[in-house]
């Protein structure tokens, strides 16, 4: 039997042997070189899917909106989003000091017109491009720590003035926003 008819039947029990072992001697064959040679060609094929950068990374830092009697000490935070190449952006928010076990979700804004606005994150514009990573709910940890990931259109956020995060179940509530 050669060695492509032996492959197929015996790859349960190499890939078993190199996890276990890091490396198999069968038949005679030193297998270690070539299972580290599949592994790095499955790394190599897998960053090929990676999306392209457009333009520069920006972060922003979150400023807090609401106090501590609400229940939120010390709310901050950073957004940090790029534009990739195929007309998406990748955001991700990380925030401390939130609620524990809580639920959120977080937006982009475009400029909106309410009076006595002094800045993009009170002046209560509309949502564009829907919320950031679709319809998954963010939970913070016992600490209050929560990541908020995403991927949108760059043509959707092209208005985008602001980013804020909600509370999931009472959206009226915006413990952290960030002018962009």
């Amino acid at each position: 039997m050669g060695l492509l008819q032996t492959v197929p039947i015996y790859a349960h029990a190499l890939f078993i042997s190199v996890l276990t072992y890091g490396q198999v001697n069968y038949g005679g064959i030193y297998m270690k070189r070539i299972a580290m040679m599949a592994l790095v060609s499955t790394l190599a094929l897998s960053a090929c899917n990676q999306p392209n950068v457009v333009g520069n990374s920006v972060s922003k830092d979150f400023s807090a909106l609401l106090n501590t009697a609400s229940g939120y000490t010390a709310a901050a935070g950073t957004a940090v989003y790029v534009d990739l190449t195929g007309g998406d952006r990748r955001t991700v928010l990380t925030a401390t000091g939130l609620k524990a076990n809580t639920a959120y979700i977080a937006h982009f804004h475009s400029k909106g017109t309410a009076a006595g606005s002094t800045n993009d994150c009170t002046s209560g514009g509309p949502v564009v491009g829907g919320k950031i990573g679709g319809d998954t709910v963010f939970s913070s940890d016992a600490d209050g720590k929560v990541t908020i990931k995403g991927f949108q259109t760059t043509a959707d956020l092209k208005d985008a003035a602001y980013i804020n995060i909600h509370e999931s179940g009472t959206p009226s509530v915006i413990p952290l926003c960030a002018d962009i």
